[in-house]
C-alpha cells in the first residue's frame, strides 16, 4: 500500500519541483527587475547550481506530465475501473504544499551555502513575491494537469474496444436437419415420389 501511494505521488512531486524552479526564476525577475542587480544578487546568494536545477526540473516536469497522461489514458481503456482523477482545487492544494516547501528550503540552503545570514531573507520583498508566485503557479499547473488527464481519459474511452454483438437468435437449417430430419419430411421439405399414373378403367 505504501509503495502504491508513493508511486501515485511521484508524478505530482516531479511537477512540483518543476513549478518551484519556474516560480523561483519568476520571483527574482519580479522582485529585482534590473538585470545587473539581479545577476549580482544571484551570484551572491549561492545560485551557481541553477543551470543544473533548470535541466533537472525540465526532465522531471515532462516525465511527470507524461506519467499522468498515460495513467489517465489507461484508466479510460479499462471498462470497470473509474478514472483516478482529482479536482483542480485538490491538485492545487497538494502542489502548493510541495512547491512552497521546496522554495523555502532552496532559499535557506542557498544562503547557508553562500554564507549569507538568514535574516537577509526577510529584507525586501523577495520572499513575499516568491510565495505569491509559487501559489499562482500551483493553480496553473493544477488546471493543466486536470485538463490533460481528462483529455487522456476521454481518448482512452474513445479507443476502448466495444464488446462483440450477439448474433441473431434462431436455429440454423443445418442444425435442424441434424437434430430432427423427420420433422422436415413431415413439413413437406423432403423428397416426394413421382405421382403414379391413374389406372384405366
Amino acid at each position: 500500500m505504501r509503495w502504491r501511494r508513493l508511486a501515485h505521488r511521484l508524478p505530482l512531486t516531479g511537477v512540483a519541483v518543476a513549478g518551484a524552479v519556474v516560480g523561483h526564476m519568476l520571483a527574482y525577475l519580479l522582485a529585482v527587475p534590473e538585470p545587473s542587480a539581479r545577476v549580482a544578487l544571484l551570484g551572491a546568494t549561492g545560485h551557481a547550481y541553477w543551470t543544473a536545477a533548470i535541466a533537472a526540473a525540465s526532465v522531471l516536469g515532462l516525465a511527470s506530465v507524461a506519467t499522468t497522461v498515460l495513467r489517465q489514458f489507461r484508466a479510460g481503456l479499462l471498462r470497470n475501473r473509474p478514472p483516478p482523477g482529482q479536482s483542480v482545487g485538490r491538485l492545487a492544494a497538494q502542489l502548493a504544499v510541495f512547491q512552497l516547501a521546496i522554495y523555502l528550503v532552496q532559499e535557506v540552503l542557498e544562503r547557508l551555502e553562500a554564507g549569507v545570514p538568514l535574516q537577509a531573507l526577510l529584507d525586501g520583498h523577495l520572499l513575499v513575491v516568491g510565495v505569491a508566485v509559487q501559489v499562482a503557479i500551483t493553480v496553473g499547473l493544477a488546471v493543466l494537469l486536470a485538463a490533460a488527464g481528462r483529455v487522456a481519459e476521454a481518448a482512452g474511452r474513445a479507443l476502448r474496444r466495444s464488446p462483440p454483438r450477439p448474433g441473431p437468435v434462431g436455429v440454423r437449417v443445418v442444425d435442424l436437419v441434424a437434430v430432427s430430419p423427420s420433422r422436415l419430411l413431415a413439413a413437406g421439405l423432403g423428397s416426394r415420389a413421382p405421382p403414379r399414373p391413374s389406372a384405366v378403367a
